[in-house]
């Protein structure tokens, strides 16, 4: 543009010491006269162009003056010398996902085996910091590569560096035998994880959130996870199985207790059972009373017997 500029001043200049010539002989200087308007008017509109620059919303205008970074510009029109280049950088929040088996995050975790992390980051360079980072980076892509991503898996080894998931899933076992996934909280990780990184990167990078939706680990370790919630289920079986034959003990001793007392609720639990083989449709066998000492043979049906059971009371 600057090059482009110097060529029209001169050819301006030039027509007009052609028009003098022109004008000075006698001879007619319109054609020179016309050339130097044009090449004047031209002139003009490339020097507004390259002496102005608009920078969009919410990106980041670094001013270069023969390659050296020299100013930080922010949305809008701005003025700025004919040599001067201005540099954009994305000032917009950036998301950047490493999810699934082929792209989570390889973390050395505590037991000394790797875990792939799936991981959700925002984050956005500083208006201020503009100059810097382009003076380091040069472009977008730079800063995401060796900064941004570089430090969060640093970050994520920092944090998770102690994190022994065998260890961690016993401590997560509650009172009632429920865990979470290998006892690991992951909302907290992910705030260690997000104040680990702002660290890192300091003040040239906002890191908004950061997000670890699941940890995978290794074949090994997943095994030993599975096997020791396995025994966990077992044992909640056996203490409901423990606890159940308890409360049966307890009623058969009622019953009985209650029977000693009151012949009838043995008569009263006969019948209840006599009106469930009814529902079922089992068949009754001949002579079946639920009256003590009785030789009828007739078959008692429950709601007969509960209505002979209602009058005798």
């Amino acid at each position: 543009m600057v090059f482009v500029l110097v060529v029209l001043v001169v050819g301006f200049v030039v027509s007009l010491l052609v028009r003098r010539q022109l004008r000075s002989s006698g001879r007619s200087a319109a054609p020179a006269t016309w050339t130097a308007l044009g090449l004047g008017l031209l002139a003009l509109v490339v020097a507004f162009v390259s002496m102005t620059a608009i920078v969009p919303t919410r990106e980041i205008g670094v001013v270069t003056s023969f390659g050296r970074p020299v100013d930080v510009l922010s949305n809008g029109l701005h003025l700025k010398a004919p040599w001067e280049k201005v540099n954009k950088l994305d000032g917009t929040i950036q998301t950047d996902n490493f999810t699934g088996q082929d792209h989570a995050i390889d973390v050395r975790i505590g037991n000394g085996s790797t875990a792939g992390v799936d991981a959700t980051i925002r984050w956005r360079i500083k208006l201020d910091a503009g100059k810097e980072l382009y003076q380091d980076y040069r472009q977008m892509e730079n800063i995401r590569d060796s900064l941004v991503t570089r430090e969060l898996k640093a970050a994520l080894n920092e944090v998770l560096g102690d994190y022994d998931p065998l260890a961690s899933v016993k401590q997560g076992t509650s009172a009632d035998g429920t865990t979470t996934s290998a006892g690991v909280d992951l909302n907290a990780f992910s705030q260690l994880v997000q104040e680990a990184l702002a660290k890192r990167v300091g003040d040239d990078v906002e890191v908004k959130s950061v997000i670890l939706p699941i940890v995978r680990f290794d074949q090994q370790t997943q095994e030993k996870i599975n096997a020791y919630q396995a025994e966990v289920a077992n044992t909640r079986i056996a203490e409901q199985r423990e606890a159940t034959a308890k409360a049966q003990a307890q009623a058969n001793k009622n019953l009985a207790g209650s029977v000693s007392r009151d012949p009838n609720v043995l008569v009263s639990k006969c019948l209840d059972t006599l009106e469930e083989m009814v529902k079922a449709g089992q068949e009754v066998p001949i002579g079946f009373s639920c009256w003590p000492g009785s030789a009828g043979t007739s078959v008692v049906l429950p709601q007969a017997g509960r209505a002979a059971a209602s009058d005798d009371r």
